[in-house]
């Protein structure tokens, strides 16, 4: 899809529906407390009208500074974080686990 083919619009009405629908496609997305202003293609415009959310072209000249993607920063701050916990492993399982029938 072409840069020309995303429209800057308006959207009204269950803003966090809208905020998940938005998400979903990955569009920039500016929150604001009474609507989002989004640049969005055509399947996101179709996909907010089908789940009843108001959609019109945001007004002309508004202003648009989408919130910022989560991305975290430095390599700390990418790598999993697990913890595994061992100290049951000398107990007894709470489950049968051995084979069973099916008879």
């Amino acid at each position: 899809m072409t840069q020309s083919a995303f429209t800057l619009i308006e959207c009204r009405g269950d803003l966090v529906l809208a905020a998940l629908c938005v998400g979903q496609f990955r569009a920039p997305c500016q929150i604001e407390a009474d609507r989002l202003i989004v640049r969005a293609g055509e399947p996101v415009m179709a996909a907010l009208r089908a789940l009843g959310i108001d959609v019109v072209p945001a007004p002309e000249g508004a202003v648009f500074t989408p919130a910022p993607s989560f991305a975290p920063e430095g390599p700390h701050l990418r790598a999993a974080r697990t913890h595994v916990s061992r100290h049951h492993d000398d107990e007894a399982p709470d489950e049968d686990f051995s084979p069973g029938s099916n008879a």
